[in-house]
């Protein structure tokens, strides 16, 4: 796959993703929380999305991706943005691992116009952030006491396009 191939397919990774959080949010007051459940498409697209924001500056992330997404709060937090907060599955091991991503969508261009993303806290795994086995009750209780204990979350790896 040449560049230019890499950068349309990121292009429209991005265009899908946007489109399918456009569709969450429409007629939905700010400040809503609203349900994604792990087999929509928003999920599928953010499991491609978020490791490929994190290979720009992480080498050890050319190597790992993301086999699910579990959503603990999604909040809409502006008239086109979001903010979701849940865990991830580490592809290379199974284990589960926090994150929370606030994006913010273009409407001009239909794209995702800003994105900060953090992920990942100190655990084991081959880059240091794997946290309990996935389809675990200790997995489940990451996601349950997630977003009372994000403020204080040490997060491993951050990205912002600001």
């Amino acid at each position: 796959m040449t560049k230019s191939d890499t950068q349309q397919v990121g292009r429209s990774l991005e265009a899908q993703l946007a489109s399918e959080l456009q569709n969450e949010l429409r007629g939905l007051p700010v400040g809503a929380h609203f349900t994604v459940p792990p087999s929509t498409a928003l999920c599928s697209s953010l499991e491609l999305f978020l490791p490929r924001l994190l290979r720009r500056h992480n080498p050890e992330w050319l190597n790992e991706s993301l086999d699910a997404i579990f959503v603990a709060r999604a909040t809409k937090t502006g008239p086109v943005a979001a903010q979701i907060v849940g865990t991830c599955i580490l592809i290379s091991d199974q284990t589960v691992t926090p994150f929370s991503v606030n994006l913010e969508l273009s409407s001009i261009t239909h794209s995702v116009a800003t994105v900060r993303l953090l992920l990942g806290e100190a655990g084991g795994g081959k880059i240091g952030i794997s946290g309990p086995r996935c389809n675990t009750r200790e997995a489940n209780q990451v996601l349950e006491r997630l977003t009372t204990r994000l403020d204080s979350v040490v997060w491993a790896y951050r990205f912002s396009s600001e």
